[in-house]
């Protein structure tokens, strides 16, 4: 069962469970991923947890901003939103994972551009790591 295919069923058995708060979660995801898809054509699993990656960033952006503004009614509600999406998205590598990714990347590495290796590490992780994490390494294995 490919991801949309997840979604849709997931969507069918909030409906059932009468889960409010994930199926408003699940259709916000649909509709982004059907939106995506009419600007760049049908969309793989790669795809789709692309979209999803994107949610996700958005809504923990969000968030830093209602708990900098006080917002904590908002806060409780978007965490929980995001423990929902976040469960569409690919296991997250760990710290020492990921370092090991970067070491091995930036040791092969003949050219130290730092946008050039982010690039490569980014391509390597495939969406299991968060793109600040990578750079926040990067950086700091070339000072």
């Amino acid at each position: 069962m490919n991801l949309q295919e997840q979604l849709m069923e997931d969507m069918k058995q909030a409906m059932r469970d009468k889960n409010m708060l994930k199926l408003g979660v699940i259709r916000l995801l649909r509709s982004e991923i059907k939106n995506f898809e009419i600007d760049n054509g049908p969309q793989d699993d790669a795809g789709v947890q692309k979209v999803i990656a994107s949610q996700v960033k958005k809504m923990k952006d969000a968030l830093v901003e209602f708990k900098n503004a006080g917002r904590d009614d908002i806060v409780a509600d978007e965490e929980a939103k995001l423990v929902i999406m976040e469960a569409y998205l690919p296991q997250q590598l760990s710290d020492e994972e990921l370092e090991t990714i970067v070491t091995r990347v930036v040791a092969a590495a003949e050219d130290k551009n730092m946008g050039k290796l982010i690039g490569a590490v980014m391509k390597e992780v495939a969406g299991k790591a968060d793109g600040n994490r990578v750079s926040a390494l990067v950086r700091s294995k070339l000072q």
